[in-house]
């Protein structure tokens, strides 16, 4: 007879709470009383989240040997100056996971059948006193702080605990959410004001991202390799992460409005460079993505290659082949990477293999794309 795990697991069960209720009326052994302690607290108070990402704070309440089954309610939301603080405490429709993401999902569908809306408000308590702000909580419902915190930014509550032994509240937690982050790396963000970042104080040079890493990519005009995109004597190399719209002429998918994500590399005119000079790239394995048809992979134009995605970038934080060292890399998986790269043959017919590594993280849903852009030297693609 064939029994599931879960019959097994049943049974163990029922035989344990037998063998407890036997015992318990052999030796009239007393319930555990429930006990909540004074000392109950949170390990620490102060919280500054960023807006637009789900922040969970765990691990931050000390029970100090009070007994659980507890209840967390928050309560009195408030500004630092007095004000009804409750603006962060409402409802918002937010994605939920009900399944959990393994990376391996083989079309949208798919993932999205994984998670559904459920109604949350943007700051609440979860598990075990953990404090969690969902990605809902952004501008202009919530004000982020400036670069001096003052009290009318500052959200203040309390929480009160409880157990069948009693209540406790604890006060005056505060909750100071900074301006959304909505992408990474962002050197060339404010992470203040939200607009492009420029050398401070009070300067006007704007700041740049440069790739991660560059190897094996030869000048175009100076054969010299071009081992670090912040060297202007052997070629500067940008890399931008921003939205698009659709141009005239770009060959797209209009049904996935919202839902894309471009990688793209330009030349120094500014003009871009065909992906299919990427000739040993593979694209299906870049980004967790789909083509037009919903097949895994992205579809390749000559200006860019697209994917449909689901947003967050990456979705959860555990390692998968799409992100930074792959699924191997076990106490990785919060960042996304690809590799573009290409093979020529240098001097002596010496195989060289050039390559491009980025980690990213995009947290906003919307029609991004991850530029590449030669500055001052263009790659070189041709033979020696």
């Amino acid at each position: 007879m064939k029994i599931s795990v879960f019959n097994i697991t049943s049974l163990v069960s029922a035989v344990v709470v037998m063998l407890a209720a036997g015992c318990k009326k052999s030796y009239n052994l007393p319930d555990k009383k429930s006990y909540i302690s004074s000392q109950a607290d949170y390990s620490t108070k102060i919280f500054s989240p960023i807006l637009g990402r789900t922040t969970v704070y765990s691990d931050v309440f000390n029970a100090a040997n009070s007994t659980f089954p507890m209840t967390f309610t928050l309560l009195n939301p408030r500004y630092g100056d007095g004000r009804d603080g409750s603006d962060i405490v409402a409802s918002k429709p937010t994605l939920v996971w009900t399944a959990p993401y393994t990376g391996k999902e083989t079309s949208l569908a798919q993932i999205e059948a994984k998670r559904h809306l459920e109604n949350h408000p943007m700051l609440e308590i979860v598990g075990n006193g953990d404090i969690k702000l969902w990605y809902t909580a952004g501008r202009p419902v919530i004000q982020p702080a400036d670069s001096v915190v003052t009290p009318q930014q500052q959200h203040y509550f309390d929480v009160k605990i409880s157990n069948s032994a009693g209540t406790r509240i604890i006060s005056n937690l505060s909750i100071t959410p900074t301006v959304e982050q909505p992408y990474y790396p962002n050197a060339d963000y404010n992470t203040i004001t939200g607009l492009p970042n420029t050398t401070t104080p009070g300067g006007h040079t704007r700041v740049y991202n440069y790739p991660d890493a560059l190897s094996g990519i030869v000048g175009e005009s100076t054969n010299s390799m071009m081992s670090d995109p912040r060297n202007p004597a052997t070629g500067l190399v940008y890399l931008f992460i921003r939205k698009f719209t659709d141009q005239a002429g770009d060959s797209t998918n209009a049904a996935a409005k919202g839902h894309r994500l471009r990688i793209k590399v330009l030349d120094k005119d500014s003009v871009a460079i065909n992906p299919a000079k990427f000739n040993t790239t593979v694209w299906a394995d870049q980004i967790h993505g789909f083509k037009k048809d919903g097949t895994p992979g992205g579809d390749v134009y000559q200006k860019y290659v697209e994917y449909n995605v689901a947003y967050p970038i990456p979705l959860a934080d555990i390692p998968t082949k799409y992100t930074a060292g792959g699924v191997n890399n076990t106490a990785g998986g919060d960042k996304a990477q690809i590799n573009l790269t290409y093979s020529r043959l240098g001097f002596g017919g010496v195989t060289q293999i050039g390559k491009i590594t980025q980690s990213f993280q995009i947290f906003e849903a919307g029609d991004w794309e991850i530029v590449f852009y030669f500055k001052t030297e263009n790659p070189k693609f041709i033979n020696d």
